[in-house]
């Protein structure tokens, strides 16, 4: 059923009462040049009617070409398909906002290309405070790590009596102090990691590696929170299997997994950590962590994996952190081509889950030399 007249000017008044700005281009015209501009889009840029119409959409970049996100939208456009991404633009005033810009393209009922739609959404303030954010934990993170660290490192002094020897009170308080300097260079390194990533300098080192092993390495280092919350774990391999991975970061993954299993476990519980493989190569291998915790609300299940996000609701349990362990988790098991997951259910426990897939040297990608 085609669309009547009255249907088509109800859709031309939702655009020009839309308040993200909106473009039409005519790709069968020579650099396929804006034929349309609603309202929004004039008060975005500043620029007016005659001014845009007839111009490619590049004139917003001003002198600021050579972004790296321009050359994606010019190859989603040469292809037909639909991209979104933030560029830099420039108002008529000079004034820069970026601009969360989606294109689409519109065919006919022959499947023709008529148009592209552009879809622009100013989020200056949003990156703003981003970086903001980022630089703030950027400053943080480095002006605490050298004297975190000499601290502990004075502390370990202490604790090993080449110092001097402890009453046991002494000692007691040593280890306590020892365990938060040791919680705190972690957030220290989860910060910096992240700023790794987003820079795009977070590289694997790959080699193949013995997937048990991964299990064993995290419940050593685990195993002494456990016994002092009285929590158990079990650990269940179906099969051994070498996969190549980037064993460090691996298990930074599983003990971020299983760390968080314990901190929302109540004392006396178990923690389940299974290893399955099989031969698929797009999951050689699957990691999974059960707890007996309180679980999470299914509203809640998809912000897990973003940065800067803490679900624990309950005043009565506090947990500290970055809220971005599980966000470079999912960072580290992306980067391996593999995916991380949750199934949880309020007071049912949680199982988080990741895979690895079967990769081939052809994969490994060079030791990054920082």
């Amino acid at each position: 059923m085609y669309p009547t007249q009255n249907d088509r000017l109800t859709l031309l008044r939702a655009v020009e009462s839309a308040r993200n700005g909106i473009v039409l281009t005519d790709p069968s015209l020579e650099d396929n040049p804006i034929i349309y501009a609603n309202p929004a889009f004039i008060e975005l840029t500043g620029y007016d009617m005659d001014e845009i119409i007839g111009k490619n959409c590049r004139f917003l970049q001003g002198e600021d070409r050579q972004q790296e996100n321009i050359a994606s939208i010019k190859d989603a456009i040469a292809k037909g398909e639909s991209i979104t991404t933030i560029i830099r633009n420039y108002k008529k005033n000079g004034g820069l906002f970026y601009n969360e810009l989606t294109i689409s393209p519109v065919y006919d009922d022959k499947g023709v290309l008529v148009n592209f739609i552009g879809v622009q959404n100013d989020v200056t303030a949003r990156m703003e405070l981003e970086k903001r954010i980022s630089d703030f934990y950027s400053m943080i993170s480095h002006e605490l790590r050298t004297p975190v660290s000499s601290i502990n490192a004075s502390l370990l002094a202490l604790e090993d009596g080449s110092v001097t020897k402890l009453s046991s009170p002494g000692a007691k308080l040593v280890k306590i102090a020892l365990s938060n300097c040791k919680r705190l260079i972690g957030l220290i390194n989860n910060i910096l990691d992240w700023k790794k990533l987003q820079a795009g300098k977070f590289k694997l080192q790959l080699q193949p590696w013995p997937a048990e092993e991964i299990i064993d390495t995290v419940i050593q280092e685990i195993t002494p929170v456990c016994i002092l919350r009285k929590i158990k774990l079990e650990k269940s391999v179906e099969s051994t299997a070498h996969v190549v991975m980037d064993p460090e970061r691996i298990t930074e993954v599983l003990l971020n997994l299983i760390s968080n299993a314990i901190k929302f476990s109540p004392d006396g519980t178990t923690i389940s950590i299974k290893l399955k493989c099989n031969n698929d190569k797009k999951t050689r291998v699957e990691y999974s962590v059960h707890d007996q915790g309180c679980g999470i609300a299914s509203e809640n299940l998809d912000k897990l994996f973003l940065q800067f996000q803490q679900l624990d609701s309950s005043e009565k349990r506090s947990k500290g952190g970055t809220g971005l362990g599980l966000a470079i988790s999912k960072a580290i098991v992306d980067l391996h081509h593999g995916r991380i997951g949750v199934k949880s259910k309020l007071n049912e426990g949680s199982t988080f889950w990741f895979t690895l897939p079967e990769l081939d040297y052809a994969d490994i990608i060079r030791p990054h030399q920082d």
